[in-house]
């Protein structure tokens, strides 16, 4: 099993998403002065970009956290938790259960292991992340809840990384 930097995914999911909003915003009030109109496509193309950094870096992350579990017993296979994230509407429902899901699956994997020096994943954290992944629709309220939310993800980062560099290199044999 390959491990997963701890530092590489936070700078990557803190600095990818956390610029690229800042980017973005800075590119939405430079198109709004009329003297900045030159700049605000050079900011939101740049924010953009580094906001596709962080959600292709996050993509990899989870793709990786799936591959770490898998013993016959977890709910989907990497690729399959993964690209069912990019189906329109059915991914909604697929969001708690390819990152909530994990969750609980790891804890699953962890137990049925007897991996006592692996940590135990918080679902409770996981699933907040994924309902407040949604919550920026909801008119001015959904700003508060979408920076939270962005808190949580770093958190999740974490302890994703401690949990997948926890487990064995090599999957112990499957349980009986």
């Amino acid at each position: 099993m390959q491990r997963v930097s701890k530092g590489f995914y936070l700078v990557s999911w803190g600095g990818g998403v956390g610029l690229g909003v800042v980017l973005l915003a800075a590119g939405v009030l430079l198109a709004m002065d009329s003297h900045m109109d030159e700049a605000a496509p050079f900011a939101l193309g740049l924010g953009a970009l580094t906001m596709l950094y962080g959600a292709i870096a996050i993509f990899v992350l989870w793709y990786k956290m799936w591959a770490a579990i898998q013993d016959g017993h977890a709910r989907a296979t990497p690729g399959k938790a993964v690209g069912f994230l990019f189906i329109p509407f059915f991914n909604i429902y697929w969001a708690f259960q390819a990152i909530w899901g994990w969750a609980k699956d790891y804890n699953a994997y962890i137990a049925r292991h007897n991996l006592a020096n692996a940590p135990k994943m918080p679902e409770g954290l996981f699933l907040a992340y994924v309902i407040l992944c949604f919550s920026g629709v909801i008119p001015i309220l959904g700003i508060l809840l979408v920076m939270a939310n962005f808190v949580i993800g770093l958190m999740m980062v974490s302890k994703i990384c401690d949990g997948v560099n926890a487990l064995p290199a090599s999957p112990p044999a499957a349980a009986a």
